[in-house]
């Protein structure tokens, strides 16, 4: 068993241990042929349009096309019941629009039995898990070690200080200018 479906399996029994209570909110219209259509949400562009009929049966989608609602707003349905576009039709006479929500709840029963399994279910996530975090203390470190050597190599200079020595050179020779010139003196003299 991976990681992931002992994950996905505990958020399965952490639902089941509680009352689930969902609200919906449904925006319903009607056609001007009489049928009712609804959406989860609010009547907007994306939507899925969804058909209620007449004996309270939902059927998965709206079809494909153009629909008018008795309000005068022209749906415009594409593939799998998704709204493209709605417009406002050309009314002759203005009517009073208006969008019903109506919220639902749902309670799930709380099983007793789901509690242990959970706990275990825990428990093996923790051991999974355990030698990652041992893992990734251990390289935590060795960046910490890595990034202070860095450090230490980028605040030293790359080579030696050149020094500017063209003033001794100049001194020098000078000097063994001075040298030589009296060295030549001396043997004139002599």
């Amino acid at each position: 068993m991976t990681v992931q479906d002992m994950v996905k399996k505990l958020r399965v029994m952490l639902a089941a241990d509680q009352a689930v209570v969902t609200r919906s909110k449904f925006a319903e219209a009607t056609l001007v042929d009489g049928t009712e259509v609804y959406t989860e949400g609010d009547l907007l562009v994306g939507a899925v349009l969804l058909i209620k009929t007449e004996e309270g049966v939902e059927s998965p989608y709206a079809p494909e096309g153009m629909h008018e609602t008795t309000d005068g707003k022209l749906i415009t349905v594409g593939p799998n019941g998704e709204i493209m576009e709605i417009a406002e039709a050309a009314a002759e006479t203005p009517e009073i629009t208006e969008e019903v929500m109506e919220e639902v709840a749902i309670e799930v029963p709380v099983s007793e039995a789901a509690v242990p399994a959970t706990e275990e279910l825990l428990a093996g996530i923790a051991e999974m898990i355990a030698p990652f975090t041992e893992e990734i203390a251990a390289l935590t470190e060795e960046v910490v070690a890595l990034k202070a050597r860095f450090n230490k190599i980028a605040d030293e200079p790359a080579t030696t200080p050149i020094r500017n020595t063209f003033s001794e050179a100049k001194s020098s020779k000078e000097d063994a200018l001075t040298k030589r010139m009296e060295a030549i003196k001396a043997i004139r003299k002599n």
